[in-house]
């Protein structure tokens, strides 16, 4: 009983498609773009679309400019020559400098959150070990 628990948490956490999505807008140009996070006029797209290798990884930058803070969303333009795939979830995570953050997630259109929603990864390894 426990590895069929199991087993169909796993399936419930695995992802059917042939790439990643995630939001791409900057708050500039769509002011949903920006946070509080809106849906409506912004756009998700499949990263394997506009990039030669397999993308894992969505980003969200928010910096100060021009008098105003600007978010910025898309796919991160990693590769798995340079980065590989293990290298691109280990980077998951927010980071902060001088009042500008930038984040990486890596789970289909996870780049809508103020801060990086918890990777499918963790959630597996949290399960198992609760029934483990």
């Amino acid at each position: 009983m426990k590895q069929i628990l199991v087993c169909a948490t796993f399936l419930t956490l695995l992802q059917f498609g042939t790439g990643l999505r995630c939001y791409e807008c900057r708050s500039d140009e769509v002011p949903n773009c920006g946070d509080p996070f809106n849906i409506v006029g912004t756009t998700a797209i499949e990263c394997d679309n506009f990039f030669t290798q397999t993308t894992f990884m969505c980003f969200k930058a928010q910096h100060f400019a021009a008098g105003q803070y600007i978010v910025t969303r898309g796919c991160a333009p990693f590769n798995v020559e340079n980065f590989p795939r293990a290298l691109q979830f280990g980077m998951a995570g927010t980071y902060w400098k001088n009042g500008n953050s930038f984040s990486l997630c890596n789970n289909d259109i996870c780049n809508s959150s103020q801060t990086a929603q918890i990777s499918g990864i963790l959630a597996l390894v949290t399960v198992l070990r609760m029934f483990l």
